[in-house]
Order: C-alpha cells, then structure tokens, then sequence
C-alpha cells in the first residue's frame, strides 16, 4: 500500500491550489506565460479532459504521451520495491520519449497547441503595455 507522509500531501495541496489560482487568473501554463514557448507537457490537461470525455483520439492529439503519468507516479511511489536498475532505465526512457515528442512538436509545429512565441512572453507585453 502507498503510504503518503503528511510533506507529500502538503505538497500535492499546494500544487492544487497554485494550479486553481493560476487557471482562475486565465495562467494555463507559467511556461509558457513567462517564456513565450511551450513546455514539453503542453496539452496535458487538455488530453486527459479528452480521454475523462472518453475521446481517445483527441487525447492522443492533445498529447500523444498523456498515458505515460500514471505508469510514472506508480513508478515513483513503488520506487523502494523495484530494482533501481529498471527505475533508472524507465526514468531516462520517460525523459527520452518527452524529449522525442517535445521536438517533433516543435519542429513540426501542431497548431495551437505547441508554440514557439518568445515575443509573447510576460516581459514583452509588459514592455508593449508601458510604449502605449
């Protein structure tokens, strides 16, 4: 059985709410609202609302990795129970298989999901804001 020590679930509340408050503030993602650039989770959410829809194909558009979090925090919280050697081995597939999307998506661009807009970040329309 997972057992959660009370940091972890201090944690898991904080991130919670952080997420509440930046989504009320109309902050879907801080990457991308301070860089201008998306991150390598871009349309996370937005996948697994799709597949709560039972709308698979959406969530594999949305983000064709949004299965790989559940095997990950099963992963981590057995962590102590597998050997370290397959651990390691999943960490750095998982990181990999990231890294593979996230420059695809990039490179190939997917609408306006994945962005690449430095111009747009919070430095810059501060900036635009303040010359009118």
């Amino acid at each position: 059985m997972i057992r959660l020590t009370k940091d972890t679930i201090i944690t898991i509340i904080t991130v919670v709410m952080l997420y509440c408050a930046m989504e009320l503030c109309g902050i879907t993602c801080p990457i991308k609202y301070i860089t201008g650039i998306s991150c390598a989770g871009c349309g996370m959410s937005r996948a697994w609302i799709s597949l709560l829809h039972l709308n698979i194909k959406d969530a594999f558009y949305y983000h064709p990795l949004f299965w790989l979090p559940v095997p990950a925090l099963i992963v981590f919280f057995m962590k102590n129970k597998i050997n370290i050697k397959i651990y390691k081995i999943f960490i750095f597939t998982a990181v990999c298989a990231f890294v593979i999307v996230y420059v695809y998506r990039m490179v190939v661009g997917y609408g306006d999901i994945v962005v690449f807009e430095p111009h747009n970040n919070i430095i810059c329309r501060i900036i635009q804001k303040m010359k009118n």
